[in-house]
């Protein structure tokens, strides 16, 4: 029963092509274009599946890759180039942060107001005052001469004062005035001191046991031929200068940072 069927079927077959062969061959061209529109709208649709994947796989954060095209700041850039100074490369940076600046420079003052900030921001972006944490100020000045600049440095080699040994085989010197202690001591070019209220006495004496200490580990920069530190117990007051030649350096606003910032330079 089912040959017959089929037989049927195959007799019709015939007969139809028998009656509009014509017709039959446009139908097979038909057949032929659909079958190749589907398989090329087919290849398009992997390929472009196939494309998607393999650009998403190469850049899966779209974030990162849009930070990426802002430039890392340039503090070096604001330095005079006939100062021959070059900064230090390795500020202090806090952890998930990114530093930045608002700088500028004249003919003998180059200023940085450096600031923390949660996305890289290329230096004097408008957004830094709105949205960073202030982290310190560096202020290079170029004087006449060595001399003029000599005179911007703290140059006292202390020894008046109650003697205190504050390690490594260093002698400071305590002395008090105005509600202040002073723990003062020099190493090498420096003068350096250390304050605490005079409420609080015990403070200036370990402050400035722990710069020595820190200090037996960590090099400041060589002066030539002077600078001086002053290390405040409660970090409000603490600055660093030092002289290059004719060039003064000061670090001011930085707290418990300054001996961070102060030892990148050299």
């Amino acid at each position: 029963m089912m040959v017959m069927m089929t037989a049927c079927g195959n007799e019709d077959k015939e007969a139809v092509q028998k009656q509009n062969p014509e017709q039959t061959v446009d139908n097979a061209e038909t057949d032929k274009s659909q079958t190749e529109e589907v398989n090329a709208e087919t290849d398009k649709d992997q390929t472009e599946e196939v494309n998607t994947e393999t650009k998403e796989a190469g850049n899966p954060n779209k974030n990162v890759a849009s930070d990426s095209t802002v430039k890392k700041a340039d503090f070096q850039s604001i330095i005079p180039g006939e100062w021959g100074i070059k900064l230090p490369s390795n500020f202090p940076v806090t952890k998930g942060k990114y530093l930045t600046a608002i700088a500028s420079s004249t003919q003998n003052k180059a200023s940085f107001t450096f600031y923390n900030t949660d996305k890289q921001l290329e230096i004097n972006d408008p957004k830094i005052k709105k949205t960073g944490q202030l982290v310190g100020q560096l202020v290079i000045t170029q004087y006449e001469n060595e001399k003029a600049a000599s005179e911007e440095i703290d140059q006292t080699v202390f020894k008046d004062g109650e003697a205190v040994e504050l390690g490594h085989g260093i002698t400071g010197y305590q002395d008090g005035g105005a509600g202040s202690l002073f723990t003062s001591w020099n190493e090498g070019r420096w003068a350096i001191i250390a304050r605490s209220t005079t409420e609080k006495s015990e403070e200036s004496l370990a402050t400035a046991k722990e710069t020595v200490e820190f200090l037996e580990t960590h090099m400041m920069p060589i002066p030539k031929k002077h600078g001086h530190l002053h290390i405040d117990a409660k970090h409000t007051g603490s600055l660093a200068a030092w002289q290059k030649q004719n060039f003064v350096y000061r670090l001011t606003d930085f707290g418990d940072n300054t001996l961070n910032w102060l030892v990148t330079f050299k």
